[in-house]
């Protein structure tokens, strides 16, 4: 009797624990979108494009376009459910319906045209009134901000994901525009004054992050220690060893993010900043980053190119990718930034699909924030108009492409001379070296669209560099006024 009796206590007890479960199970859950669709939001023209969001588990969910398309899925047994929904050319505005039983959403005022994804740092991050006197023209560009086709959605800079939950999607007007990466605005304005049709940008950015807080673990373990990639300040930390703020395992396999306060953390943003937008149908990305990276410039061309095959491997797509290479700044006698910045232009010869917009001249002695944003966004805007929109322009200054050693001199070539090769004054920056390694200031002139680069102090020279500083003031451009990329013509040139 005993035994029965304290079986039916059990019984009832563990109806109660699992009556719950059940419950939960088979209550409605209402239906509701991915916070990155909202109305006035813009969709990528001519494209097969992935629409998700919850729903109460193993119902029908139907989207229908006002452009004549329509799509319909299953939720899962979590109640997750994505569909994909084609768009044709550019157009709008247009409503989209989704439906769930008797429950529906309706998306009003939706664009179609093209979508960029911006992301970076704070160059990117900085906002069109981030201060007072911040961007160049700042009143007078705010309060001509009226383009009603260009749309932009900013995902909040929040680590654990709910404030993103509040967002949606905004049209640039001068209310509005006050809030806009300006980088980002003049990157979209540049090619919605060009091709006319609807932009509108993602843009993901937190100030003061290094490239390895974007990239996925699982990409940051394929670029370990044995693929030259040096992880800082490493010490044991437990029975596991601790990079910085985040934990691996002995075999230095990257698990989570330790500190999960902290933005720098290895993997923190691609979590909290990326996945939460992957994999909304975009044409590509522009990214300006690397100030954060200085520090470990020798790992930059590595990094960069592992984080944007991780990226297009997480949309599964090859889009294109655009990056601002950093603005020179005095930083200190310590920093090396322009390591960083020949990193940033030696990705352009491993990644696939990319382009630099050269920033040499724009740089500010004592600002790391250069306020001229209108170049920034402009000369993004150039590699996309060329090679995505198929523009007859010069869309990149002068990049070293090799050098032959003459009689006394070296003679360096370029690629994207444009028109031609120009000084403004006398041309300087250059230097040369022997094989002690030991450069001097060289003369260097213009002659057919090559430089000659000479010292008197090198009589044999074998290697050459340009604009070798922090902070520099160039004079070297193309006639289509882009100017020319620092550079060196060694390999690792901080250790030769």
């Amino acid at each position: 009797m005993k035994t029965i009796t304290q079986f039916c206590r059990f019984s009832f007890l563990l109806f109660l624990f699992l009556q719950p479960k059940i419950n939960a199970q088979n209550s409605p859950t209402e239906l509701s979108l991915s916070p990155i669709f909202s109305n006035h939001m813009v969709f990528q023209q001519n494209n097969i494009n992935p629409i998700w969001g919850k729903a109460t588990p193993g119902t029908n969910i139907v989207v229908k376009a006002t452009w004549g398309e329509s799509s319909k899925v299953k939720t899962d047994k979590s109640g997750n459910w994505m569909l994909k929904l084609k768009t044709p050319s550019y157009g709008g505005p247009y409503s989209i319906n989704i439906k769930s039983g008797d429950n529906q959403i309706e998306l009003n005022d939706v664009l179609i045209g093209e979508v960029w994804l911006a992301s970076g740092q704070s160059n990117m991050e900085w906002k069109m009134n981030h201060c007072a006197g911040c961007i160049d023209n700042q009143d007078y560009e705010i309060a001509n901000a009226n383009y009603p086709e260009i749309r932009m959605f900013n995902v909040p800079m929040d680590l654990y994901g709910i404030k993103i939950n509040d967002q949606n999607w905004k049209v640039a007007n001068p209310q509005n525009v006050t809030d806009f990466s300006a980088t980002a605005y003049f990157f979209a304005r540049e090619l919605h004054q060009k091709m006319e049709i609807p932009i509108g940008i993602i843009n993901t950015s937190w100030g003061g992050t290094r490239v390895e807080a974007w990239t996925s673990p699982k990409k940051l373990n394929e670029l370990g220690p044995t693929n030259d990639i040096n992880h800082q300040e490493k010490y044991r930390f437990d029975d596991k060893i601790r990079y910085n703020d985040s934990i691996v395992n002995g075999k230095e396999k990257f698990l989570k993010p330790h500190n999960l306060n902290d933005p720098n953390e290895y993997s923190i943003l691609y979590h909290s900043m990326l996945k939460p937008i992957i994999p909304f149908g975009i044409k590509g990305v522009i990214w300006y980053q690397g100030e954060a990276n200085v520090g470990n410039y020798y790992d930059y061309s590595v990094l960069l190119d592992g984080m944007i095959s991780d990226w297009r491997s997480q949309w599964n797509d090859d889009f294109s990718f655009y990056f601002a290479q950093i603005a020179p700044f005095i930083y200190s006698k310590k920093k090396n930034s322009q390591g960083l910045r020949d990193a940033q232009r030696k990705v352009l010869n491993i990644t696939p699909k990319t382009g630099m917009a050269i920033l040499l001249d724009i740089g500010e002695e004592n600002d790391i924030h250069p306020r001229n944003k209108q170049d920034v966004g402009k000369r993004l805007a150039l590699l996309a108009l060329k090679r995505d929109y198929g523009f007859n322009i010069i869309d990149s200054g002068p990049l070293y492409s090799k050098h032959e050693i003459k009689n006394g001199y070296i003679e360096v070539e370029f690629d994207h001379i444009g028109s031609g090769l120009i000084a403004r004054g006398e041309l300087a920056g250059f230097e040369i070296a022997g094989s002690d390694g030991v450069y001097f200031p060289a003369n260097a002139e213009i002659k057919n669209d090559k430089v000659h680069v000479h010292s008197e102090r090198v009589e044999k020279p074998k290697n050459v560099r340009y604009g070798w500083k922090n902070y520099l003031k160039p004079n070297f451009f193309n006639k289509e006024g882009l100017p020319a990329s620092s550079f060196s013509s060694l390999n690792n040139p901080f250790t030769q």
